[in-house]
């Protein structure tokens, strides 16, 4: 382990690669406690792309979608129910610390105990200060036990992104602007806004969930710019949806709210017809399919899910929980590099570009996620999913149409580009449309920058007059009113936003005009990321060889 981590020092690009290593013959593992985690917060920044359970006296739960706030020293996300695969080491009262190397799901692991008096409902807001958390435990791989050999595995989804993933591709990643909102006491981060849409003619609209919003008489929102990137938004309206307590709103990419009842998860998940897929789509765990088949013919890697039909008066829509990899956004930055001094040439010749021969580009190297299902005349094709960054996992909703009665069982496939996307969970759900009259779209009455100034003029609904956030650290704080507001009803929010953002990038030396020639024909983006993957798979299996 420790020349696998001098080597991600050395590579730090690699240091998020999707690469697996399994261990044979007996396997064991070991709690290992971390006590600086309060002196040295940073600590917790590695642990965000681990499974987090959380105990307490009453119980544990999941805390989903963990951020870190090194300045307020505190961690906050979302709960959830720990799922059964989750619960080996809870239950081994017998300490036996085993596992097999066909569900290593264990060694993704960081167990939290706390002193909380109770345990958050599934979906609800919580933030722990550092100080609060009386012991950690991250599980690890105990070498000493352990017999086995380690051996590179070409398929399936590795035990998590490593440790040091997420703070190395907050340093690398280009992304969209980053959205916020007021939770009753702080800012929780929600997601990114708009992804993909780095030239103006690609400039698009987008639908944001915002679970961890307080909403009452106002609502808050932040929009900042955390990268090296100029970022412009069109507008910013907050979507409300009015509904009864306890009922479930989801949203469609096209920004259709869902009233969604009777989720199921799926009997089978094949990856490529050949590797099983089940635990790593049943359930939001930070363990996806990762499209990461390096072993099929093509790089295009395909995952079928089937699902028994049900038998239900509603129609029904797939609800998904996913993603884009940072791995993608490593390959698409390592492609742009190869352009050099030539770099600013290639972008200004992009932005004149129509958004149309773009897009083509983008389709014929399966940026997009792209979903069909079976019917009798053979497969249909639903929706093309486009990015939505990698920042944190995005539900997304999909109507699936009128389902053959024909056929016994309901199969969906989902295919893209060498780990271009990550599926973390993939259910099925009876749904209602929501009526027009609980669907509020609501503009903001105040927006203000980071120094005070009113940026509101420029937030109007469609004028194509943009704020501008072109630095670091800019940030525009928006409020909405909620008018007839009551505490009775439910509600569900969605940012409704448009724009486009650029990445800010600096090569030098001459243009590889080989390689750039090349990524001109269909498929060649895709076989390059498999390429790519496979060489820094190797090296990284050839030192941990040297250990």
């Amino acid at each position: 382990m420790k020349l696998l981590l001098n080597y991600l020092k050395q590579y730090p690009f690699s240091s998020f690669f999707l690469f697996t290593v399994i261990l044979v013959a007996c396997n064991f593992y070991k709690p290992v406690q971390k006590k600086d985690y309060v002196t040295n917060p940073h600590v917790m920044d590695s642990l965000i792309s681990k499974t987090i359970i959380v105990h307490a006296p009453t119980g544990i739960f999941l805390l989903q979608n963990m951020q870190v706030s090194s300045i307020r020293e505190e961690i906050s996300g979302v709960a959830g129910i720990v799922p059964e695969s989750h619960k080996g080491y809870i239950n081994d009262t017998k300490q036996r610390y085993k596992y097999s190397p066909k569900r290593p799901e264990v060694l993704q692991e960081v167990h939290l105990y706390t002193n909380l008096d109770s345990i958050p409902s599934p979906g609800q807001a919580i933030s722990l200060h550092l100080k609060d958390i009386t012991k950690m435990e991250v599980l690890e791989r105990d070498k000493g036990r352990s017999t086995g050999s380690t051996v590179l595995a070409v398929i399936g989804i590795t035990v998590g992104t490593l440790a040091v993933a997420t703070a190395i591709a907050f340093a690398f990643k280009e992304s969209c602007p980053f959205i916020s909102v007021y939770d009753g006491e702080q800012y929780l981060l929600q997601g990114e806004t708009f992804g993909g849409a780095i030239y103006p003619s690609l400039a698009r609209a987008d639908f944001v969930p915002l679970p961890a919003a307080a909403i009452g008489r106002e609502v808050s929102i932040c929009i900042s710019n955390e990268l090296k990137e100029r970022q412009y938004t069109d507008y910013a309206q907050l979507m409300l949806v009015e509904h009864a307590p306890g009922e479930r709103i989801t949203i469609t990419p096209d920004g259709k709210p869902l009233k969604i009842s009777g989720e199921m998860k799926p009997v089978s998940a094949q990856l490529n017809a050949s590797a099983d897929m089940m635990r790593y789509v049943s359930t939001i765990d930070n363990i996806s399919c990762a499209f990461n088949d390096t072993l099929h013919a093509s790089p295009v890697n395909r995952l079928v899910v089937t699902y028994a039909k049900p038998r239900l008066d509603k129609p029904l829509a797939l609800v998904l929980s996913l993603r884009n990899s940072h791995w993608l956004e490593y390959t698409f930055n390592e492609f742009t590099r190869q352009f050099g001094e030539k770099y600013a040439e290639w972008v200004a010749q992009q932005r004149q570009k129509p958004a149309a021969e773009l897009l083509a580009w983008q389709e014929a190297q399966h940026l997009p996620l792209t979903v069909s299902v079976r019917t009798t005349s053979g497969w249909k094709e639903l929706k093309k999913l486009k990015t939505i960054g990698p920042l944190m996992n995005r539900e997304v909703a999909i109507e699936l149409g009128d389902i053959s009665s024909d056929l016994p069982n309901i199969e969906l496939a989902f295919s893209t580009g060498f780990m271009f996307w990550e599926i973390d969970q993939v259910h099925l759900a009876a749904y209602e449309p929501v009526p027009e009259g609980q669907i509020r779209f609501l503009d903001p009455v105040v927006a203000r920058d980071e120094h005070g100034k009113d940026v509101l003029p420029a937030l109007k609904m469609g004028d194509n007059i943009y704020m501008e956030q072109p630095e670091v650290g800019n940030r525009a704080y928006l409020t909405y009113r909620v008018p007839n507001y009551a505490s009775v009803k439910g509600y569900s929010a969605f940012l409704h936003s448009r724009g486009y953002y650029e990445p800010i990038r600096a090569y030098s030396g001459e243009a590889n005009l080989s390689f750039l020639n090349q990524m001109r024909t269909a498929g060649a983006f895709t076989s390059y990321s498999r390429e790519r993957y496979m060489q820094v798979a190797q090296s990284a299996y050839l030192a941990a060889q040297k250990n």
